[in-house]
């Protein structure tokens, strides 16, 4: 099946070499042009042009995996860090949390036995004062009569 889907289009330099992997499976058209015009007063330049093309499967690149699993590992292990951090702040805002609760249900219960107190001493001056009124109401009355 023809196609005219690019794999690769790139400019190179002058020299070097040009090295590729496909990823497609299937029959492969190379293409290679040049921009290099001769000009009017100029004589005829050849090109040299030597190609290579090596077929088959590509070699395993070990040392870029390497790298490549190093940079995860340590990926990873920043982010086993922060969880231990985050585990820690959790665990710290618990132990804050249930000496805060600690401290308020204290000062609750101090407060619920300064109203019993207040309210057991209005109770005691109230009948000590009825007991007094009483008493002098019916004093004053004797010495009237």
């Amino acid at each position: 099946m023809a196609t005219s889907h690019n794999v690769v289009k790139m400019r190179g330099a002058s020299e070097g070499k040009f090295t590729f992997t496909s990823h497609d499976a299937g029959d492969h058209s190379i293409c290679l042009s040049t921009n290099y015009t001769a000009g009017l007063f100029s004589s005829a330049t050849h090109i040299r042009l030597y190609l290579d093309v090596v077929v088959g499967a590509a070699r395993h690149d070990s040392d870029r995996d390497k790298s490549h699993v190093n940079d995860i590992a340590d990926k990873l292990r920043d982010l086993n860090q922060k969880l231990a951090d985050i585990k820690r702040e959790q665990r710290y805002q618990r132990e804050r949390e249930a000496a805060f609760r600690d401290l308020s249900e204290g000062t609750n219960s101090r407060a619920m036995w300064y109203t019993i107190g207040q309210i057991t001493v209005i109770l005691v001056v109230c009948t000590w004062q009825l007991r007094h009124l009483r008493v002098s109401t019916f004093q004053v009355q004797r010495t009237n009569e």
